[in-house]
C-alpha cells in the first residue's frame, strides 16, 4: 500500500483509530496497574476483585474525561505567546479534571461495591487529595503532551499550510489579498495558488483549505483568514465554511429558506439562510427551480 493510500486510509478512519488507539493505552495501563496493587496486597485480606475495581473504575473515569480534554487542548493548543495566560488556563483545567476524575471514579467505585454486597469509603483526607491532585496532575500533562504530538505528526503527514514569510511581488490589483501558502508535508515543500482552493472549513483553531478533496490546515481564525482573502472570489455560505466563487458549478434551492451548493470537484455544501445573499445572482440563477 502505498503513502497515499495509507493517509486516505487514516483519514477515513481517523476517528476509530484514535479511539482504539486511547483504549489500548488505557486498558494496557488499567491492567498492568491492577497486577502490580495484587502482588503489593496479596498477603492482606483483601479481596482478588477490589485492586481491579480500583483502577478500571479510575481507567472508565479517565476514558470519560478524554474527549472534553482533547476538546480543551485544541482550543488552547500550547504555544510560546502568552505564557501566563496558558498557565492560568491550565491550571484550571487541572482542577476540574482531578475534581471530576475523583468523583466518577469513586461513585463508580461505591456501585460496584455495592454489587459485591461491600462498602467502599474513598479516603477524603488533604494528604489523599493531595496525592490524587499530584497524580492526575501528571496524567494531564501526558495526555495533553500526547495530542499536542498527536496533532503535529498529523499535520505534518496531511500537509500543514503556513503564510509565506516573503509572499511574492505582484503587480495585479488583486496583490493585496492572499495569494498562496506554503505547505509542508514530512519532507517536502509545496506551494498552493488560493485560486485552486475550491473551499474552506473551520476545524477547531485551524481553517482547513480543500484543493482536489484534500485538506490542508492552516493555523488561522475565520476572521483573520476572511480579511485576507478576495471577497470578489470568496464568500462565508454558513458559520464554518468559505467558498470560491469561482469553482462553484450549481446553486440550489431546498425547502425553507435554505439552499446547497455543489463545486466542480462535486462536493455539495449547505447555505444557510443567512448568507444567501453573499451569493452573487449570476450563480443564483444556475438552477432557478426551487425545491
Amino acid at each position: 500500500m502505498s503513502q497515499k493510500n495509507d493517509l486516505n486510509w487514516f483519514i477515513t478512519h481517523k476517528k476509530r483509530v484514535e479511539v482504539a488507539l486511547l483504549a489500548l493505552i488505557l486498558l494496557v495501563n488499567a491492567t498492568a496497574n491492577s497486577f502490580v496493587v495484587l502482588m503489593e496486597t496479596s498477603s492482606s485480606a483483601m479481596q482478588s476483585w477490589e485492586p481491579w475495581v480500583w483502577e478500571f473504575s479510575s481507567m472508565l473515569a479517565l476514558a470519560a474525561l478524554l474527549l472534553p480534554l482533547a476538546w480543551w487542548t485544541d482550543r488552547l493548543p500550547l504555544q510560546f505567546r502568552q505564557p501566563g495566560r496558558q498557565l492560568q488556563h491550565h491550571l484550571i483545567g487541572v482542577m476540574v479534571f482531578t475534581a471530576t476524575h475523583i468523583l466518577l471514579m469513586v461513585g463508580i467505585r461505591q456501585a460496584t461495591y455495592h454489587l459485591f454486597d461491600g462498602h467502599y469509603q474513598f479516603d477524603w483526607s488533604f494528604q489523599n487529595l493531595l496525592y490524587e491532585l499530584a497524580k492526575d496532575f501528571r496524567i494531564y500533562l501526558l495526555f495533553v503532551a500526547l495530542f499536542e504530538l498527536y496533532r503535529f505528526v498529523v499535520r505534518r503527514w496531511r500537509g500543514e499550510a503556513s503564510q509565506l514569510s516573503n509572499p511574492p511581488d505582484e503587480t495585479s490589483s488583486s496583490s493585496r489579498y492572499l495569494q498562496q501558502v506554503l505547505v509542508k508535508m514530512l519532507n517536502q515543500e509545496f506551494l498552493i495558488r488560493l485560486e485552486d482552493v475550491s473551499f474552506i472549513r473551520t476545524a477547531g483553531n485551524y481553517q482547513e483549505l480543500y484543493v482536489n478533496g484534500r485538506a490542508y490546515p492552516l493555523r488561522i481564525t475565520q476572521t483573520a483568514l476572511l480579511q485576507q482573502l478576495d471577497p470578489q472570489r470568496f464568500v462565508k455560505i454558513n458559520r464554518s465554511e468559505i467558498i470560491n466563487l469561482l469553482l462553484v458549478s450549481e446553486f440550489r434551492r431546498r425547502q425553507g429558506r435554505d439552499a446547497e451548493l455543489q463545486l466542480q470537484d462535486g462536493t455539495t455544501l449547505q447555505v444557510h439562510r443567512n448568507y444567501i445573499d453573499t451569493i452573487p445572482e449570476s450563480l443564483r440563477v444556475i438552477n432557478p427551480a426551487e425545491v
